[in-house]
């Protein structure tokens, strides 16, 4: 099951900036994936360009996953993905009569098929995953010397710093992905650790009943968690993306 979310911070609530963060979801044909993208506060639009990758990812991981699962050529795969993110971003940009470095955003994902999943990670922002009931980081951030420089899309680097990450599902209970707003909260970037709740969050994803509507209170508790809490560490954007397995035995709280 999934979860995802963003929600606007405090910093551009009080200087008028929209939301800059974005994340999708998209199943088809026995595909599951889930995107998450960071808009750069440097660039003009970067919204539109978090929006534009995050669902020519999710378009892109349902049309190949099994072409790119079964791949030894993991180069191959990630000229592949950017490209086609980059041609996205591009097409948004000339219909909007901009450049495409105004729409500058990380980009993170997931998907998952059968028993096997694959995902990639451009720029800061954490993929995680608990597995045999431990938490494991797949990919940090990318922040180089500096918390506050990263890697975009559109960054000459782009290809260069994109992590591919590949394996089976065995032993694996859920994904989290965030950004680095949320991280500031779930994250400790000093000793590399995601925090225990994530555990929690990604249970209580896979626990919950299956055909829940998007008011659900199950979804509205998720949410005021995100409002509340993650967002008042912060005066980023905050971002979250949760696949989980439904197991047996698990407890269904949320703080």
């Amino acid at each position: 099951k999934e979860f995802h979310y963003q929600v606007r911070g405090h910093g551009h609530l009080r200087d008028g900036t929209p939301v800059q963060d974005r994340t999708k979801y998209l199943s088809s044909d026995g595909v599951q994936v889930l995107c998450l993208a960071d808009g750069a506060g440097s660039a003009s639009h970067s919204e539109y360009g978090a929006q534009a990758v995050v669902d020519e990812g999710c378009r892109l991981l349902v049309e190949r996953f099994a072409e790119f699962a079964a791949s030894d050529d993991g180069a191959r795969i990630k000229v592949e993905l950017l490209d086609r993110l980059l041609a996205k971003v591009s097409n948004v940009a000339d219909r909007h009569g901009f450049e495409p470095g105004d729409l500058a955003s990380t980009f993170m994902c997931v998907a998952v098929s059968g028993d096997r999943f694959l995902g990639a990670h451009i720029g800061d922002g954490v993929v995680g995953y608990l597995k045999h009931g431990e938490l494991k980081v797949v990919s940090a951030p990318d922040n180089d010397e500096f918390v506050n420089q990263t890697t975009f899309v559109t960054s000459r680097r782009a290809a260069e710093s994109m992590r591919l990450f590949r394996g089976s599902l065995v032993g694996v209970d859920g994904f989290i992905l965030m950004s680095d707003g949320t991280g500031e909260s779930l994250f400790n970037a000093r000793s590399g650790q995601l925090a225990g709740a994530c555990a929690k969050l990604i249970v209580a994803v896979g626990a919950a009943p299956a055909g829940l509507s998007k008011t659900s209170d199950y979804r509205k508790r998720l949410r005021r968690l995100m409002d509340l809490k993650i967002r008042n560490a912060t005066k980023d954007d905050c971002s979250i993306g949760i696949l989980g397995r439904n197991l047996p035995d698990v407890s269904k709280g949320i703080a």
